[in-house]
Parts: structure tokens; sequence; C-alpha cells
């Protein structure tokens, strides 16, 4: 069996579009939000003032800023170091470690306070979402798999 490269590549196409398009339509169903701080934020209704929010129980509670925990502060100290220690020349290698460091500690604060979870969706939707990538990969890798083993023998 000859392999024909325009059939391939056309297969590749809408193999790829197929599974982009149900990547796209599963990602539509997820809802990404931040954490909010205290009681007040977001999560019981209360009258706004100010940049301030009135939540029950008498708290004021202030938004945070990307989400972000009141702790990751603390690590703008070893960072600043770090680049402190940069311009010295002091130590170059605990310079670096210092600045990489906390630049990925900060990172990993960052991405732990990300809360993410699917909305409803009927059963049929999901189904189609979950056919079209899996069937769309199954057209990529058939485009890019070849036929000619064992030809010959």
């Amino acid at each position: 069996m000859s392999r024909k490269p325009a059939q391939d590549f056309l297969s590749f196409l809408l193999g790829g579009g197929l599974f982009a398009g149900g990547i796209f339509l599963l990602l539509n169903q997820v809802i990404v939000t931040t954490a909010g701080a205290g009681i007040g934020f977001g999560r019981f209704p209360g009258a706004s003032r100010g940049g301030l929010r009135y939540g029950y129980g008498g708290a004021w509670a202030l938004p945070p800023i990307g989400g972000v925990s009141e702790g990751m502060g603390l690590l703008m100290i070893p960072l600043g170091l770090g680049v402190a220690m940069l311009f010295l020349t002091a130590s170059r290698k605990l310079a670096w470690l210092l600045v990489w460091g906390s630049a990925a500690a900060l990172v990993v604060g960052i991405l732990h306070s990300i809360s993410m979870r699917f909305m409803p969706t009927t059963l049929w939707a999901l189904v189609t979402m979950i056919v079209m990538i899996a069937a769309g990969a199954g057209l990529m890798f058939k485009s890019l798999y070849s036929d000619d083993y064992g030809e010959g023998d």
C-alpha cells in the first residue's frame, strides 16, 4: 500500500481542527477564579464602601491583588537580596539561587491561589467534546503513521 501525501495532509488538518475545536469547547466550560480574602469579599452580599466591602459578621476585607495570599510579600525579601547581591557581584551563585528560587516560589504561590471548576453541562455536550478530541487525535496520528511496515516480506 503506497502513501498518499495529499490525503494524509488533509486528514491531519481535519484531525487538527477537530482536536482544537474539542479542546476549545472543553476549556470554555471551565471557570477560573481566585480565592477571596476573608468574610465580606465576594462571598457574601454587602454594601461596597470606598473599595471595602462590608459583609456578614461585621468584617471588613480588602480584596487581594490577583488572589495572592498575604504571606507572598515575604518572598520579596530574598528576591531583593538576590538582585542586590547580583549588583554587588559578591556571590553570584547564591544570588541567582535567591532570585530564581523566590521567583519560582512566587509563581507557585500564584498558581496555588487559582481555583478551577467545571461549569454544569449536559452529558451530550461533554461526550461531543471528548469524541471530538479523541477523533481529532486519532486522525492526526493516523496521518503520521506509516502503513509501509511489513511490506516486501
